[in-house]
């Protein structure tokens, strides 16, 4: 499936397409339109080591199992290359929220990582990347009936200093008199797990929540249930992404609902990384039947090649789950929004009253 596929995407079930849907894991810097990489490189002279759109979207996609998940985030560096002004940065943002609305989302939280997106480019300074962000979240929300909120992201093996001062940026920005200040709500440590201990990035975290920020972690992807314990136990996560290998510990699950946590879920990226072997593997359906707080997301939708509509039609088809669960999953997921209490309300009366 093309990058820019959705455009052409037949849903097979009206009501899937007409839920009313809560996104809480989409990564910006990982979801740019395959037309928008290509346009974006010509305009400005970027070398992306291919010659034609064609060659372009087998180097810009994961559309089958990798060796690893290190092998997936190679792929963001694609994305990252056109990630190269203001202007396209707020571009790719519009782009994003055009996209979740017309997946029939309704409130969206949207993800970025500053000092990933500046990798190579000493033109552009983490204002202007959170600028860029915010620019385009406004013009998507003036044309589009949504509701979104920012995630700053801290990226593991990256030099602590820049994500320390992206992150300042970011709590400079929160406070600041941008127009959409007030949704940049959360921060997230992403990339691999493996090989860092928690306790590396207290400091970190504790900035983030000292400047008002809500915290989730990528955590369980790569690694297994005791890194989701130490990330709710020492960082004090309220939500966790992805946290498949939660399931592989029973203790961790009756923890992840003494806290009311909450897990961002994604089953095709899961399937694509090795989380789990088999779609058929995922325990998105046993932890629906455990009472587990959960979302369902598509992590980085053009990169992997899907929308959110192809993952609730492939966990409908998969796990046989209904439009009541899927309601139920949703109402849920708006109560974990990290968004105010003020949206949150608007959204959960027009959309999820019974």
């Amino acid at each position: 499936m093309a990058c820019d596929s959705r455009d052409e995407h037949t849903t097979q079930f009206d009501w899937i397409q007409a839920l009313p849907k809560v996104e809480t894991h989409l990564h910006l810097d990982g979801s740019v339109r395959l037309n928008t990489i290509w346009e974006i490189a010509q305009t400005d002279s970027i070398d992306l080591g291919v010659e034609s759109i064609e060659e372009l979207e087998k180097i810009c996609t994961v559309v089958e199992p990798m060796s690893s998940l290190q092998e997936v985030l190679d792929v963001f560096w694609v994305h990252q290359k056109v990630m190269n002004s203001k202007e396209n940065i707020a571009r790719v943002a519009y782009e994003n929220v055009e996209d979740a609305f017309n997946d029939g989302v309704v409130l969206l939280e949207l993800r970025f990582a500053p000092t990933f997106i500046a990798v190579g480019k000493d033109h552009l300074s983490y204002d202007d990347i959170i600028e860029g962000v915010l620019d385009g979240v406004e013009k998507g929300m003036a044309e589009y009936d949504i509701e979104v909120g920012l995630i700053g992201i801290g990226v593991r093996g990256m030099d602590p200093a820049k994500n320390k001062a992206a992150l300042l940026d970011i709590l400079k920005y929160k406070n600041g008199d941008h127009p959409m200040s007030n949704r940049l709500v959360g921060y997230d440590l992403a990339a691999k797990e493996a090989g860092f201990e928690s306790d590396e990035f207290l400091e970190l975290i504790n900035t983030a929540k000292d400047g008002g920020l809500h915290i989730t972690i990528h955590s369980g992807e790569d690694t297994d249930a005791a890194h989701v314990r130490n990330t709710l136990e020492i960082l004090g996560a309220e939500r966790i992404g992805h946290g498949v290998k939660s399931w592989d510990d029973p203790k961790v699950i009756d923890l992840l609902k003494e806290r009311n946590s909450h897990l961002e879920l994604s089953v095709t990226s899961n399937w694509l990384t090795k989380t789990v072997l088999r779609i058929e593997d995922h325990p998105i359906k046993k932890l629906f039947e455990a009472g587990v707080s959960f979302s369902i997301n598509t992590d980085d939708a053009h990169l992997m090649g899907i929308n959110l509509v192809h993952e609730y039609e492939l966990i409908e088809k998969t796990f046989g789950f209904t439009k009541a669960d899927f309601m139920r999953i949703n109402a849920d997921a708006l109560e974990h929004s990290f968004l105010s209490e003020a949206i949150k309300a608007k959204v959960r009366d027009r959309y999820f009253r019974n």
